[in-house]
């Protein structure tokens, strides 16, 4: 993300019993079997956006996420900081969570910039809003293909359903407002890119750029 740490801090729902693992995550947190770099989003239909954030801060988001898709266990709040440090990320994600905590939210924001913040908290709604919609066999599929990167064909073998039925549950489950939604908030996240960085940001994509192939008609529709 260039340069700019991310902290995520999880706490149960009043009247939730439990939560399992809901601590501190931090980008600097090391996760097995990950790796280093970057890991592109490709799910076929599915808009995901520049893969030139980090790895570490795509895993922080990606355990939000997570989170709300798994329909086991009690439901957790979020508290997401963002700072040129951790020590500012951690800061700015405590504030974050005490700020879900007093609006009742599900997800809350702090950057330090309050014009990204209050986009931040709009998103965070929309988000948990389509992410609460979904049926649990709606979330699984969003798990595979978001998360994971499954192709639709991928996820039909390993759930033993048609392809068709993988397909219908992508739109009526509205995962591509989903992953649309996500992106934005890591932008935001993010802050302006870095010239040279290589990462889009949103708006129309500017004819011949990296940001323009990978966002033109022909590649979201590929199947």
């Amino acid at each position: 993300m260039d340069g700019i740490r991310l902290v995520a801090i999880a706490e149960p729902v009043e009247g939730a019993e439990s939560v399992g693992d809901a601590g501190p995550v931090s980008t600097r947190r090391p996760r097995a079997a990950t790796g280093e770099g970057t890991r592109p989003r490709t799910a076929e239909g599915i808009s995901h956006g520049s893969a030139a954030s980090s790895r570490a801060g795509a895993d922080v988001l990606d355990r939000v996420m997570t989170s709300r898709l798994d329909r086991v266990g009690a439901a957790v709040r979020w508290g997401i900081g963002a700072g040129d440090d951790e020590a500012s990320a951690a800061t700015h994600a405590a504030l974050a969570l005490r700020s879900a905590r007093h609006g009742g939210t599900e997800f809350g924001f702090a950057t330090g910039d309050p014009w990204r913040d209050a986009l931040l908290v709009d998103l965070g709604l929309a988000l948990a809003a389509l992410l609460d919609d979904l049926t649990p066999r709606q979330a699984e599929i969003a798990s595979l293909i978001l998360l994971d990167g499954a192709r639709q064909a991928e996820v039909a073998a390993a759930l033993g359903v048609s392809r068709a039925t993988v397909s219908v549950a992508v739109a009526r489950g509205r995962l591509p407002a989903i992953a649309g939604a996500r992106r934005a908030i890591e932008a935001l996240l993010a802050g302006p890119p870095v010239a040279g960085s290589g990462r889009c940001v949103g708006g129309p994509p500017v004819a011949g750029s990296r940001c323009s192939a990978r966002s033109s008609p022909r590649s979201r529709g590929r199947r």
